[in-house]
């Protein structure tokens, strides 16, 4: 499985797991965070928290600051390119 697949597998576990009010019917790379998934800022910076404690990707506050994260794929793209190691399922 590439990394960023594994990526995109930690994201989807994470908010099965941690954000019961998103709407995963509708998970995929090119869901839109807010739209599709009913995911809220909060809820982003828990998805985010969850990732850096349960699967060890870390996102840089500047980054969260200077990125624009509407989909799926913007969260897994900025997440293997702030050098996150190999991802823990």
């Amino acid at each position: 499985m590439s990394k960023t697949n594994l990526t995109r597998s930690a994201i989807e576990t994470v908010i099965r797991n941690h954000l019961p009010d998103a709407r995963l019917s509708v998970f995929s790379a090119k869901a839109r965070l807010n739209a599709d998934l009913a995911i809220d800022s909060i809820m982003l910076l828990q998805l985010i928290v969850h990732l850096e404690l349960e699967h060890g990707l870390h996102v840089p506050e500047e980054a969260l600051l200077t990125h624009q994260l509407e989909t799926v794929e913007d969260l897994e793209a900025l997440l293997v390119a702030t050098g996150n190691p190999e991802v823990s399922l």
